[in-house]
């Protein structure tokens, strides 16, 4: 399925040209603040597209089918519930953080400037550790999820799926991942909306 193979390159296509046309006709900074920051103007409805984007990844779609195939309607419901709880605190603290500290970049910022060095340098080990388990979930993942769907060798496809994301984040940097997740969400939210009727 050709169509399949050319998904990830036409979403990094329509990523790069949505910031491409953000930088052109908008007042765009190319600081390395508004690179890393996304000019500090995400609004809410952004933020929560992204939160939904982030959420929505391969062990949280298999998990949640899974408990819908054993519990009925009421699995993926209460899996979900369990989520909403910590994406509810981790709002309620990004809230925080921003009126208090308002130039912070990281969280690892506001572990050093509140418990200090050795604070500072367990959580970069942790939020490391975790970044690379949870990235090469995705990789693998996605490059399963093609492989499956076209065929394609996995280790082209986990070679290859980076590397749009490396182009588009290169391009526009966090805000990128914002544009992304719009675009992600909005996908797979259209593709729900047209097997909703084949599921039901």
């Amino acid at each position: 399925c050709c169509c399949c193979c050319c998904c990830p390159a036409v979403f990094t296509l329509f990523t790069s040209v949505a910031l491409w046309l953000d930088s052109r006709f908008t007042a765009h900074s190319g600081s390395s603040e508004a690179y890393t920051t996304a000019g500090r103007s995400v609004k809410a409805g952004l933020t929560a597209c992204d939160i939904v984007s982030k959420w929505t990844w391969a062990a949280t779609l298999l998990q949640s089918s899974n408990v819908a195939y054993k519990y009925g309607v009421s699995g993926p419901f209460w899996y979900a519930a369990g989520a909403t709880i910590q994406v509810l605190l981790f709002a309620i603290m990004a809230v925080e953080i921003k009126r208090k500290a308002p130039t912070c970049h990281t969280v690892l910022e506001v572990v050093r400037a509140r418990w200090g060095t050795v604070a500072h340098l367990t959580f970069l080990v942790f939020c490391l550790l975790t970044n690379i388990i949870v990235t090469s979930m995705l990789i693998l993942g996605g490059a399963a999820v093609v492989n499956g769907l076209t065929g394609m060798n996995i280790f082209a496809a986990a070679f290859l799926l980076p590397v749009g994301v490396m182009f588009y984040t290169a391009q526009g940097g966090l805000k990128a991942s914002y544009v992304a997740s719009w675009a992600n969400t909005g996908g797979w939210r259209g593709v729900g909306f047209c097997t909703f009727e084949l599921v039901w």
